[in-house]
């Protein structure tokens, strides 16, 4: 099972635009549940390595960069200091 803490790091995709790669799907259920219940941020699609459970999130146009960015960044600083997870439901 993955850290459900651990930094994310967003990427842009030159086609796709902002991506998010997640470990497991413990790690996606988790984050995809903060993104849309405390930032009102969904993704467009993902895509799933069946070999190693990992996941990337694709927002495309889903949203705009500048909330994804603030969000991830709002998670990481969450994570960082506090123990405590985003309470989801």
């Amino acid at each position: 099972m993955s850290d459900l803490r651990r930094k994310l790091e967003l990427r842009i995709d030159p086609e796709q635009g902002p991506t998010l790669d997640l470990d497991d799907w413990n790690h996606r259920d988790y984050i995809e549940d903060v993104l849309v219940e405390h930032f009102d941020i969904d993704y467009e699609y993902l895509i799933e390595d069946e070999k190693s459970g990992k996941c990337t999130l694709y927002f495309c146009e889903s949203a705009e960069l500048a909330d994804i960015k603030n969000a991830i960044a709002a998670i990481n600083r969450r994570h960082a200091s506090s123990a405590d997870l985003y309470e989801t439901i």
